[in-house]
């Protein structure tokens, strides 16, 4: 299949979506301009992000909040993630060595 081939998606941006988006923690950068967009659909698989609710401490919130406040192309959920994120590949790692150790 071609480029000429695909669907093309139409999609309408309006002030109220962007609003939301940056409600939902997109950057400000990654913020579509307002009026219709036309996109192809993507070809890759994003994972899904699950909605929950979590207890943090407050110094913690906080601290994640003023680092936010500073650099407005990162939300405060966003720094959030990606330290746990940052937190889970250095777990993964740790016990892939073990295994090598184990294995060897």
């Amino acid at each position: 299949m071609n480029m000429t081939d695909e669907k093309i998606i139409e999609i309408e941006v309006t002030a109220a979506d962007l609003e939301e988006m940056k409600y939902e923690g997109v950057f400000e950068s990654d913020l579509p301009e307002i009026g219709i967009k036309r996109y192809r659909p993507a070809r890759h698989v994003i994972k899904d992000k699950s909605k929950i609710t979590l207890l943090i401490d407050s110094e913690v919130l906080e601290h994640f909040e003023s680092r936010a406040a500073k650099n407005e192309r990162e939300s405060c959920q966003s720094r959030i993630n990606a330290g746990l994120r940052r937190i889970m590949e250095r777990e993964r790692a740790d016990e892939f060595k073990s295994k090598e150790k184990l294995a060897a």
